[in-house]
């Protein structure tokens, strides 16, 4: 069964715009039209197609071989593995039928909608011991092997108990994935409050913060300071040296004059 089953709102099997058996919900009068429309309208090529509007998902399962459909109308809250799960299980269903005997080479409207009811029953929650033994009697060969297998299936509990490991796998696969987001979830609400906390304490929020606040604040007013009376002397340097050199370029100038000219006889004469 699935885990809500107020998140279904149709499902059931088509061979071409036949609709051979089918679920309603009853919240959702008018539901069997969309449907139909939805199912004159079966994507080609596709073997599994599925598509979201409106928070309804469209999914469709086609079988090529015998041009079956099995179509459901499903909220968008429910996960894609239940879904897959429920059109499964009526491929499942109507396989069995098949290999049981039953023909649909010309199905008319709602012909297995008798042998249907129990799978439906059994996919929301309702399963109905009485339609589950009838059709257990429709001939299938697992329903035979079952018989023989379990000798406890005359009982009502026994029956019960030979649906339930199809139900149980999937329940538990359900449950497994829950434990594991809610696991993951955790995880990160953890590590987003530390995130949070070590912003707190960065950004100076309490007493601590403050005095680191100050301390960071003068640490950087002496680094400046340092930093412009290094410029400031490195300047001075800069300017000696310029002066410096200056000088001595003059210097040898001068004493070459002086040699050309030897010594002020340039002036005098």
């Amino acid at each position: 069964m699935i885990s809500n089953p107020s998140l279904l709102s149709y499902t059931c099997i088509a061979k071409g715009t036949v609709v051979l058996a089918e679920f309603a919900s009853k919240e959702e009068p008018g539901i069997e039209d969309v449907a139909l429309r939805c199912i004159e309208n079966t994507p080609p090529h596709h073997s599994l197609f599925s598509h979201t509007v409106r928070k309804k998902t469209y999914t469709f399962s086609i079988d090529d071989d015998d041009s079956l459909v099995y179509f459901a109308i499903l909220d968008e809250a429910m996960e894609k593995p239940e879904s897959l799960w429920l059109l499964n299980r009526l491929r499942s269903a109507v396989e069995d039928l098949v290999r049981g005997g039953e023909t649909l080479t010309n199905p008319s409207p709602r012909c297995l909608q008798a042998k249907m009811d129990p799978v439906f029953a059994e996919i929301v929650g309702g399963v109905d011991v009485d339609l589950e033994l009838e059709m257990d009697l429709v001939g299938s060969p697992r329903s035979v092997a079952r018989d023989s297998r379990n000798p406890s299936i005359d009982s009502s509990k026994g029956r019960r108990a030979s649906l339930m490991p199809l139900l149980g796998k999937q329940l538990k696969a359900l449950k497994k994935k829950n434990k594991r987001l809610h696991t993951e979830d955790s995880g990160d609400v953890g590590m987003m409050k530390e995130t949070s906390e070590k912003k707190v304490d960065l950004c100076g929020n309490g007493n601590g913060g403050v005095s680191s606040r100050k301390e960071l604040r003068n640490g950087l007013l002496t680094d400046h300071h340092h930093h412009r009376q290094k410029a400031k002397q490195m300047w001075k340097k800069h300017v000696w040296f310029v002066l410096i050199f200056d000088f001595c370029i003059c210097a040898v100038l001068f004493g070459i004059w002086l040699w050309v000219c030897e010594g002020f006889q340039c002036v005098n004469g």
